[in-house]
């Protein structure tokens, strides 16, 4: 009966560091606000350390996903991502070999006056992490970008789709 525990923790165990192993570090650029800082409001394009699992996907939808800065311990912002602060999804589909359909989802989106920056800023941003982000990692290649927007919003989205192929080769 030990033995019987014995193997079944031990199995457990490695199993577990089998699948921490899949946990990489890469590097993203996200849109950040300059909310709770001096300077005048902007979106500043970042390259930020992340630990994720290697699937590109989750590589690409990362650009979207919250991020709390290392703070002064008197400063107190919980989110710099302006796209997770506007609820802005961006989601990847794989398509073949290294493309993929990238979709920039703004039927949720808030309001971007309380960051002091245009709607167009922050997806001017979002744009530009994702070439950034598709030049650093040598395992994406292309995207094709599309953007889902509620039919009564009067903005010309569909001018930021594109067809975008990184610089850095395989």
């Amino acid at each position: 009966m030990n033995r019987s525990i014995h193997i079944l923790v031990v199995s457990l165990v490695l199993a577990c560091s089998a699948l921490a192993g899949t946990r990489i570090l890469k590097f993203i650029y996200q849109p950040l606000t300059t909310l709770g800082t001096e300077g005048d409001a902007a979106v500043v394009v970042a390259r930020i350390p992340i630990l994720i699992n290697a699937v590109p996907e989750g590589i690409i939808a990362s650009i979207a996903a919250p991020n709390k800065l290392l703070q002064s311990p008197n400063a107190n912002i919980p989110d710099s991502n302006v796209l997770s602060l506007l609820r802005i999804g961006l989601s990847a589909d794989y398509v073949s070999g290294r493309h993929y359909r990238v979709t920039l989802d703004l039927r949720e989106m808030g309001s971007t006056e309380p960051y002091g920056v245009t709607a167009d800023d922050v997806i001017a941003g979002a744009i530009k992490c994702l070439r950034a982000t598709f030049d650093e990692d040598q395992n994406l290649g292309s995207y094709e970008l599309h953007i889902q927007f509620n039919k009564d919003d009067k903005a010309n989205w569909s001018r930021y789709e594109e067809r975008y192929e990184s610089k850095r080769k395989p």
